[in-house]
């Protein structure tokens, strides 16, 4: 069920397990201009690379509300502030960035942080690559595309994953991909449905560019359904797992009753 794809029943009750975060965490983002990318990157690559598990992060484009193509570095730290003010000072003093954020904040505040960004009423179009590594050529080639994005809606940014999303066996879970550092979230956002052809083009041939330096496999909640993936593609989304969870879809939906998804179809 964790990381199934809704393929194999339909969860009708949640037992949570709480944890204390806060009252406050350090969280928020820092932006750069766009004429200053590569290095934004370049630095980014290396911050992430040995941080701790209190501290999530992302990294990438987006355009600011003046108007203008912008890099911005997001950081939630949960832990004691003055240890997270210490880890995230790198971030605070490189460049000098052109905004600084970053500020106690309840929890809930970080999770809204961008919700406005990705508003009700708005088209979409996604792609979500996996990433090991940031190499230069990677950042060469997200510039270059970022500087014609069709829309200042859009965004193409690098999530980190850590954590325990990165420890214990492939098999734990249906989610494959643990070995990946980041996942590349491309997202072309517009409003007009008439221009959908040509913000969709820019996703697809920014993904498409980036596929030498990505590790395989997309996220699965961001896949769209066979008819417009592939098998293929929905395959490498669940990776090394694909073949067991076939196996496990045989013996409990043999019918692909749960077939409205990014489908794993039984065998028999």
């Amino acid at each position: 069920m964790r990381g199934g794809g809704g393929n194999f029943g339909v969860v009708t009750s949640f037992e949570y397990q709480l944890y204390p975060v806060g009252p406050v965490v350090l969280g928020g983002m820092v932006l750069h201009p766009f004429d200053q990318a590569k290095a934004v990157f370049n630095f980014y690559r290396e911050f992430s690379s040995a941080i701790p598990d209190e501290l999530t992060t992302a990294c990438g484009f987006l355009t600011s509300p003046a108007g203008h193509p912008a890099v911005a570095m997001v950081a939630c730290y949960n832990g004691p502030l003055e240890a997270g003010e210490e880890v995230l000072r790198p971030l605070r003093e490189f460049g000098p960035p052109l905004e600084d954020h970053l500020q106690p904040m309840p929890y809930t505040q970080v999770q809204q942080m961008f919700d406005e960004a990705w508003g009700i009423g708005r088209q979409y179009y996604v792609k979500a690559p996996w990433v090991q590594a940031i190499s230069s050529d990677a950042i060469d080639t997200l510039v270059a595309h970022f500087a014609k994005v069709t829309s200042p809606l859009s965004l193409a940014v690098f999530f980190q994953k850590s954590g325990a999303m990165r420890r214990g066996p492939h098999d734990q879970t249906a989610f494959g991909h643990r070995e990946a550092r980041y996942a590349l979230l491309i997202t072309s956002m517009w409003l007009d449905c008439q221009e959908s052809e040509r913000h969709i083009r820019w996703a697809r041939e920014l993904s498409q560019a980036f596929e030498p330096f990505a590790s395989g496999g997309e996220y699965v909640n961001d896949l769209g359904r066979e008819a417009e993936e592939g098998m293929a593609r929905i395959k490498a989304g669940y990776g090394a797992n694909y073949e067991r969870l076939v196996a496990l879809k045989a013996k409990y939906d043999p019918t692909n009753l749960f077939r409205h998804n990014q489908n794993i179809p039984p065998t028999v």
